[in-house]
């Protein structure tokens, strides 16, 4: 179970490489996401911004995802 209700990696930046890793706790609409963590594509090095998304089974999958595919969008 994850405490996220979405995660996604939908913003890249080019300049630095790094793909974000974003987060929701709820499904409300009105809520902002806030980056849980970082993906450094060209070391693929993963800079934890919240500590729990490291063991997070959603939030690891999402990563995995960008780790494989480098830059990616999902949903």
């Amino acid at each position: 179970m994850s405490k996220y209700a979405e995660v996604r990696s939908d913003f890249f930046d080019e300049i630095e490489e790094v793909q974000t890793v974003d987060a929701w706790m709820t499904s409300n609409d009105n809520e902002e996401g806030r980056v849980i963590a970082k993906v450094h594509l060209d070391t693929k090095q993963v800079e934890y911004i919240d500590a729990d998304a490291r063991y997070d089974d959603y939030a690891q999958e999402v990563i995995s995802e960008v780790l494989s595919k480098g830059y990616s969008l999902t949903e």
